[in-house]
């Protein structure tokens, strides 16, 4: 439920701004966001979902690779290292869910969780051919996607064993892998065909955005959603109700680093790049004009987030009782949170 509300407001987010109860730019007359609009569009989001893109791909290479030799552990463990690969780029993306993530559906069908085992189950007990086409057209959110191959490929952290890998777990593997590089490639593709100019030309004609200010907006929103997710849903969730079964990535054990790349998709939102690309204009050299002081605050609390969540004991899973450790962590996002909506965002919107 938390991951389809989040979508909505993502999805109301990428359409024009037309409330009366929508922010009020507070900005300079002659205020010009395009350096930090361009940048943003190619080098923050463009450069991680090709590299999405690209791992996805490999992913699926490593999948078809494994169910070719079925006996062979090294190339089950290979998909294995090349799920956890793939997670990096994605979970570096949730700062930005908007846009075509959210208009078409491709943020719960990458990343939908936890894994419906029973229906699983009965679809691979079904006769039903598991072709990458029925997967995409006939499956829901919770049967594709990561965590799904997550639960094929992994057991307690590790690679499972090759010999316990059954045909029909191999045949979905191989499909369900496809279905994914094509959503990853799409997802890519639709940024940097087309959206990422209508982003980065916010305020002109042809974009869905009516100012540069929307645009703007867009960037403090989806860093606020992805803290505010991180420490009250990816870590509240399972924590407070001490339910396993909510925790994102149990399979891989993989959950702190998602969550530790979640927060570095907010770092890579505010300085303006990515990782494995370029840097550029960025929402902090805004920020710093304003206020030098909140900038190096903000820098500080990101990273401050960061070593938080890699204080909590892993697996995750197997420590929802480390008590002060979480909500050390929880605090530690939600300020992020709590910094940009309350100090950031009035700097530009009232």
């Amino acid at each position: 439920m938390r991951k389809m509300l989040l979508l909505l407001i993502a999805l109301a987010l990428a359409l024009p701004a037309c409330s009366e109860d929508d922010p009020t730019e507070v900005a300079p007359a002659g205020a010009d966001y395009s350096q930090l609009l361009s940048n943003y569009s190619q080098n923050v989001v463009v450069a991680t979902y090709q590299d999405l893109a690209g791992k996805a791909a490999a992913l699926n290479t490593a999948a078809a690779a494994f169910a070719a030799d079925p006996t062979n552990q090294g190339k089950l463990d290979a998909a294995a290292a090349a799920w956890v690969a793939t997670r990096e780029p994605w979970e570096s993306s949730e700062a930005f869910l908007f846009g075509p993530a959210a208009f078409l559906s491709l943020d719960p069908s990458l990343d939908s969780w936890p894994v419906d085992r029973q229906q699983l189950s009965g679809v691979l007990n079904s006769a039903f051919a598991l072709t990458p086409e029925f997967i995409a057209e006939g499956l829901g959110p919770a049967l594709r996607g990561f965590h799904t191959i997550e639960y094929l490929l992994f057991r307690d952290g590790s690679a499972r064993l090759a010999g316990a890998v059954t045909a029909r777990e191999r045949e979905y593997l191989v499909s369900v892998t496809q279905v994914l590089a094509d959503d990853a490639s799409l997802l890519s593709d639709e940024w940097n065909t087309g959206f990422a100019v209508k982003f980065a030309h916010a305020g002109e004609s042809g974009s869905r955005y009516q100012t540069q200010g929307d645009a703007l907006l867009e960037v403090i929103e989806g860093i606020v959603g992805i803290a505010d997710e991180v420490a009250n849903g990816k870590i509240a969730d399972p924590f407070d109700q001490q339910n396993v079964e909510l925790v994102e990535s149990q399979f891989s054990w993989n959950s702190l680093t998602d969550f530790q790349h979640n927060v570095g998709s907010i770092w890579n939102a505010y300085t303006g790049g990515y990782q494995h690309g370029a840097d550029g204009p960025g929402l902090d050299e805004l920020v710093h004009a304003h206020d030098a002081a909140l900038d190096a605050r903000i820098q500080s609390e990101i990273q401050a987030a960061i070593t938080a969540i890699g204080a909590i004991p892993a697996p995750f899973r197997n420590n929802l009782d480390k008590t002060a450790q979480i909500v050390a962590a929880q605090q530690a996002c939600s300020k992020v949170a709590i910094t940009f909506e309350n100090d950031v965002k009035p700097l530009f919107f009232e």
